[in-house]
């Protein structure tokens, strides 16, 4: 497996083509009514924002050359991974009305652009992974991250924490966290979404992985 170009006009293509689904859905906000005075899915732009987040980690993920660089920026990434599917779950604030339709598109498209942005940046961390500990390590790597996105999804939309959370509140996270991961069950809705994600992430995943191959 070889490393990736950023300079590759293909990835070129690839960020523009996130960067544009990504001012497409900040338009699409716009185009409210009630706009630009009382942008009505303000939300969006901060979750859109940090979904970003974890693809620049992974670039400096893939790009660094010492090996001591990838546990700070790998430790960077995985914390704030979740936050890219996690805009799937922000479909759960669509409302009957006039403008439906367009809050469809809206949220679709930053459901979208959450989950290609994870994928792309788990590319990028599996590749490197590959590279420098083996084809395992790297399998490994993206099996544990999709089970660790799953759960930071839950934590996210159901307990209300977020990744700056775990810097200054580590503790009651990781309490809250465990008290659900000990005992699923009593929280069906939660696990049933964790699950969910976890599958919808990974087909993501796989889809794209196993398309990228048949070009190798």
């Amino acid at each position: 497996m070889t490393a990736v170009r950023l300079t590759d006009p293909r990835v070129v293509v690839l960020f523009a083509a996130l960067a544009g689904s990504t001012v497409l859905t900040v338009i699409l906000g716009i185009t409210d009514p009630a706009a630009p005075l009382s942008y009505p899915s303000r939300f969006l732009i901060w979750n859109l924002f940090l979904a970003w987040i974890p693809l620049v980690f992974a670039v400096g993920f893939a790009e660094v050359k010492g090996r001591f660089w990838l546990i700070p920026l790998g430790l960077g990434w995985l914390a704030f991974l979740p936050n890219a599917p996690y805009l799937v779950t922000d479909l759960v604030h669509l409302r009957d009305g006039y403008d439906l339709w367009r809050h469809v598109l809206q949220y679709g498209f930053a459901a979208w652009t959450g989950i290609m942005l994870g994928v792309v940046s788990m590319r990028l961390v599996h590749r490197r992974m590959t590279i420098e500990f083996g084809r395992w390590a790297g399998w490994a790597t993206i099996a544990a991250s999709i089970a660790l996105c799953a759960v930071g999804v839950v934590i996210g939309r159901f307990q209300r924490w977020n990744s700056w959370d775990l810097l200054h509140r580590p503790d009651a996270v990781v309490t809250e966290t465990l008290n659900w991961v000990s005992d699923p069950f009593s929280h069906v809705q939660s696990t049933g979404v964790a699950l969910a994600v976890a599958v919808f992430l990974a087909f993501a995943y796989l889809t794209v992985w196993a398309y990228e191959s048949l070009s190798d």
